[in-house]
């Protein structure tokens, strides 16, 4: 499924809606995208999985201009989208058009992901991803994930549900809220953040939440 099918939206509405679904969207990605400002090489090359429309990439330019960005996603409709995004800001980029799950990861400095990795449904798939990753990247890289990352306490991820449930409700309708909850569901998975955590570590990734709001995170893992 597309990702404007997965969201029930247009194609040419992602940018717009996706502040409407997402609590704090614009600074979950300039927070992944200045964690970049850790890498200690010049013009790194940044993978960027599940890229959609290249949001996140663009920003990761802004932080590291001459950064060379390949951009994955299986959606060929908008992966055509990021490819025009970036154009003009890294013509040297590069777009792979398939499932970041299965493609070969290129060797790199950086991975980072938006809103992507809830499509991998299983621990065991998870993990599998993030030894992947950490082969790929080079000595002190980097992988940024922002992405919802509940608590593990139970009452406290209800809250956390609660607080985005309202945040929906400042544009859509209780009906429309649970809709799109109901949707989601259906292909997402959000494993914990302590799980996230403890995921990266055992893949060899040492990561830390640079980024928090509700059950939105930012975690940034050295290689």
């Amino acid at each position: 499924m597309g990702v404007a099918a997965h969201l029930h939206i247009r194609i040419d509405e992602y940018d717009g809606r996706i502040r409407t679904f997402i609590p704090g969207y614009e600074e979950m990605i300039a927070a992944s995208a200045h964690a970049l400002s850790g890498l200690d090489v010049p013009e790194p090359h940044i993978v960027d999985l599940g890229t959609g429309t290249g949001a996140l990439a663009a920003a990761c330019l802004r932080v590291r201009p001459g950064a060379r960005i390949t951009a994955i996603d299986a959606d060929a409709e908008i992966l055509e989208l990021a490819r025009q995004r970036l154009s003009g800001s890294a013509p040297a980029s590069s777009f792979m058009s398939g499932v970041f799950e299965e493609v070969t990861l290129p060797a790199c400095d950086a991975i980072v992901a938006s809103l992507s990795l809830h499509h991998v449904r299983t621990d065991e798939a998870k993990r599998t991803l993030y030894r992947r990753c950490r082969e790929a990247l080079s000595a002190g890289g980097l992988l940024v994930s922002a992405d919802c990352c509940p608590a593990s306490d139970p009452r406290l991820a209800q809250q956390q549900h609660l607080a985005w449930r309202d945040h929906l409700r400042r544009t859509y309708s209780d009906a429309e809220a649970d809709a799109f909850f109901a949707a989601w569901a259906d292909e997402d998975v959000y494993f914990s953040l302590a799980d996230e955590l403890a995921m990266m570590r055992d893949a060899g990734l040492a990561g830390d939440v640079i980024w928090r709001a509700g059950a939105m995170a930012v975690i940034a893992a050295r290689a």
